[in-house]
């Protein structure tokens, strides 16, 4: 019975226990803590911003067709990438023109600094980016050049940029498509500027190693306009030697831009010279001017031109479809390699939030290394040009709807051979 009692006791305290604290609780006053916390969101530096963005044509002929590049495919793809992405941003793109001069292409490139643009496409030629190139870095500009080739060109370190291979890898080409078509003999007419020259300087010791002959090399002014002089050395030289090593084994290397058109014209009163095949280099293929202004000399001339080959892609032949439906003409590799530094830029402007050339530089090279654009894999070397390319031979012909531009061939820089489309060349080459 005791045992019993204590534990009556004891399980009478705890529920006492219980029961007060519940009361306890309950009757407590409630206290209510307000806190205050402030959140700063930060604005991306460039939201709300019109980006404007510098695009120099080399000639007025290229002027015409640059807007439907620049605005119609460039810009709206840009744009309609940045907004697909949420960024309040505007690319927009500027477009002049240097008349095919040096000086003028400097001009415009001071004026766009003056403008506060900091970023742009031009130095098309070489002459043009060479002389451009030490106020870019002076001022901390960029410049990315989509068909500049020169070697002398290909310098690491500095504000330039080149989506195209430079001529120490073009140069080897041009040395095997004449070869592969059986010359051996030739004349060089080339524009005096450090484009040609570089060209020159590289493709000869190439050409000769491999049993070539250089008959003349013949150096016009780039200003030129009349060439009668210059073909007549050329038919002096070639002349002979047609006679002597027939006229298969003779022809003329001409490394020239757009003048070429005027200088066929005018070769067709120079028998020997106009008799024996041409070839060029990338300056005269997809020469406009040569469909339009000299088409039956062209046609006559072939003037197989070695250019830079873009890969075979949806990427690009939708792009080839929609400029040729804007302009009639062919969407080239320099085309889509201002496509692609269109893209470089638009993607580190918006990844590191700035315009600053000096931030946009040190992410040229890795943004070109991971992009497979129009143009094919955007690597580039050490020096910061297009790393390597084959090359497609183009030339001017009738196939069957006219005049126009053609691929005749393939230089395979890996091979380093040429192949030849027969059925447009209408013979087989036979190599020397």
């Amino acid at each position: 019975m005791e045992m019993k009692g204590n534990t009556l006791a004891i399980v009478l305290l705890v529920v006492g226990l219980v029961v007060g604290g519940g009361v306890g609780y309950f009757a407590a006053p409630t206290k209510t803590e307000t806190t205050t916390t402030t959140v700063t969101v930060e604005k991306e530096p460039l939201d709300g911003k019109t980006i404007q963005i510098g695009y120099i044509s080399s000639t007025t002929v290229g002027l015409e067709t640059a807007p439907a590049l620049v605005h119609d495919l460039m810009q709206t793809d840009y744009n309609a990438y940045a907004s697909e992405l949420g960024y309040d941003v505007e690319f927009q793109w500027l477009i002049d023109d240097a008349t095919g001069q040096a000086a003028v292409h400097l001009e415009k490139v001071q004026g766009f600094k003056s403008m506060d643009i900091n970023v742009f496409i031009g130095g098309g030629w070489s002459s043009m980016a060479s002389a451009a190139l030490s106020y870019c870095n002076d001022n901390d500009m960029l410049m990315w050049s989509s068909s500049s080739t020169s070697p002398l060109l290909a310098i690491a370190d500095d504000n330039l940029y080149r989506m195209c291979p430079d001529d120490t890898i073009q140069a080897p080409a041009i040395s095997r498509m004449i070869q592969s078509m059986g010359v051996k003999y030739i004349v060089c007419i080339y524009r005096g500027d450090a484009w040609a020259d570089g060209i020159m300087n590289f493709f000869e010791p190439h050409f000769v190693t491999n049993g070539g002959v250089i008959l003349d090399k013949i150096r016009y002014a780039g200003e030129a306009t009349e060439f009668a002089n210059y073909l007549q050395q050329a038919e002096d030289k070639l002349a002979p030697a047609v006679a002597q090593y027939g006229v298969d084994k003779c022809g003329v290397e001409v490394i020239a831009f757009s003048e070429s058109a005027v200088m066929v014209s005018q070769a067709e009163n120079f028998p020997t010279v106009y008799g024996v095949k041409w070839f060029g280099s990338d300056g005269t293929a997809l020469t406009q001017q040569h469909v339009d202004d000299a088409p039956r000399q062209s046609e006559h001339l072939h003037i197989y031109s070695t250019l830079a080959a873009p890969a075979e892609t949806v990427k690009f032949t939708t792009l080839y479809d929609k400029y040729y439906a804007l302009v009639s003409q062919p969407f080239g590799y320099y085309s889509a390699c201002s496509y692609d530094i269109g893209w470089i830029l638009t993607k580190t402007m918006l990844e590191a939030q700035t315009e600053d050339a000096l931030e946009l530089i040190p992410l040229q090279w890795t943004s070109a290394y991971n992009q497979f654009g129009a143009s094919g894999w955007n690597q580039l070397n050490a020096a910061g040009d297009r790393a390597s390319s084959n090359y497609q031979i183009w030339g001017y012909g009738d196939i069957g709807a006219g005049v126009d531009h053609v691929v005749y061939g393939m230089y395979d820089a890996i091979s380093d051979s040429v192949s030849w489309n027969v059925e447009y060349l209408g013979f087989v080459p036979t190599p020397r």
